[in-house]
């Protein structure tokens, strides 16, 4: 792996985002995005515990899946029904992951996918040839990849959400309660240390829950 390739796996692994910017990246609701997560499809694979309040993140390859089922749904004729047919169908073929495993195509209605032998298949009508919309999932890599960070007038403003946090007040542009942050300057850390574990925050946020800590 040459040291490019290195850089953009580690920056793929430190990828952590909310819920917000996931459904924002893959241009369909929160409320979907929560309905996907609810019954299985797509489940983040990040959780942060912070005392009672657990917050989950989709990492690259959650936003991977995320946007490969929203790319199917707004093909005409594809259903979430469908989707989760072939996905529990390739899982009985021992694909771990298919939704990020596989190569999809989608036509007249029908989601494909591409086999260990190049083949095409999946469709109900097994010789129908498909015609190569197939889903960009380097596009879509990329895309996620390029995804813009929080807005730099977010920084040192806090927000209340429903659902988000039991309604405390969150840092705006994540779903980090400010009380976390002020739990970690209570017990002596850092500035620096603080932003090592949530590099989503800037020093302006810091200073926001530094002075409900009464502190200088």
């Amino acid at each position: 792996m040459t040291i490019m390739g290195e850089e953009r796996a580690i920056a793929e692994e430190l990828l952590a985002v909310p819920i917000e910017t996931a459904a924002r990246l893959a241009a369909v609701s929160v409320q979907r995005v929560r309905y996907w997560d609810q019954t299985r499809l797509i489940v983040p694979s990040i959780r942060r515990q912070h005392g009672r309040i657990v917050l989950r993140l989709y990492g690259f390859q959650d936003l991977v899946e995320l946007l490969a089922v929203a790319a199917m749904l707004r093909s005409p004729g594809i259903s979430l029904q469908h989707v989760r047919k072939v996905v529990a169908y390739l899982h009985k073929r021992g694909y771990e992951a298919p939704l990020r495993e596989v190569r999809y195509a989608v036509a007249g209605g029908e989601v494909f996918f591409r086999d260990e032998d190049g083949n095409w298949a999946g469709g109900r009508a097994p010789d129908q040839i498909v015609e190569h919309r197939v889903l960009p999932l380097e596009e879509i890599r990329d895309r996620i990849r390029q995804a813009p960070k929080r807005p730099a007038n977010a920084a040192g403003r806090t927000v209340r959400r429903r659902r988000v946090a039991g309604f405390q007040p969150v840092f705006e542009g994540t779903r980090i309660p400010v009380r976390a942050i002020v739990e970690y300057l209570e017990r002596g850390y850092s500035t620096g240390k603080i932003l090592e574990s949530f590099p989503e925050l800037t020093p302006e946020d810091v200073e926001v829950a530094r002075r409900q800590t009464g502190a200088a």
